[in-house]
């Protein structure tokens, strides 16, 4: 049994590579993440892939605290096992890149102890895309970068201040304060909202943006002036 884990990219299906794309036209079951939402990664691939003749199966994560959801894993990971011993061969797809965020690392403990083979396919992640599409680069030279989520990044502030470039994800609910920061410390701010999907919006200037405009798919990139 093998299962291949891809990243789609952060949604513009032309960014998935060439080895992602192959695979997922050739492997006859899929698994994708939904947390009861939206099932992102799968409307990515369904552009440029045909899902006809797919077994596709539905992997629900939970928004919970980690430590209760072990059993869950346990659960989805028994699932993957169980189509895969039908099948021989499938691929979990998940937005940007594997190693960035994925709910998949959550299952493969479990996968691993049931003796299946595992390939992982990298893909673009969101802070990759919107660097691109700003033009600008993440770092150079010898400047710093650091990459987080916006809660752990308030929790610690101070922590920061050696960074030339500050990456955060997640930020939605935390506009106000990351504002605050920047000006007290001297950042420019830039903001994408879902990069490279369909509803994108991008803005050059922190201080225009409004939280209602913002949700979970948002980034901010502060660089030290």
């Amino acid at each position: 049994m093998k299962l291949y884990v891809i990243g789609v990219g952060p949604g513009d299906p032309e960014l998935i590579t060439l080895k992602g794309l192959k695979i997922l036209k050739d492997c006859p079951l899929l698994f994708y993440p939904t947390g009861g939402r939206e099932t992102l990664a799968l409307s990515v691939i369904e552009k440029v892939v045909s899902l006809k003749d797919k077994r596709l199966i539905e992997l629900y994560f939970p928004m919970q605290k980690i430590d209760e959801l072990y059993n869950h894993w346990e659960e989805l990971a028994q699932r993957v096992s169980s189509a895969l011993s039908e099948s021989k061969i499938g691929a979990f797809i998940t937005l940007g890149d594997p190693a960035f965020y994925s709910t998949f690392f959550y299952l493969k403990p479990f996968l691993e102890k049931s003796g299946i083979e595992m390939e992982i396919i990298p893909g673009i992640s969101s802070f990759s895309g919107f660097s691109a599409k700003l033009k600008i680069p993440l770092s150079l030279n010898k400047e710093e970068v650091v990459i987080t989520n916006a809660d752990t990044f308030l929790k610690s502030l101070s922590n920061y201040l050696i960074f030339d470039t500050i990456v955060l994800l997640k930020t939605h609910r935390y506009l106000k304060e990351i504002k605050e920061f920047s000006k007290k410390h001297a950042y420019m701010g830039l903001v994408g909202k879902r990069v490279g999907q369909d509803l994108e919006k991008i803005w050059y200037n922190l201080d225009e943006v409004e939280e209602n405009e913002l949700d979970y798919f948002t980034l901010v990139v502060l660089k030290k002036l």
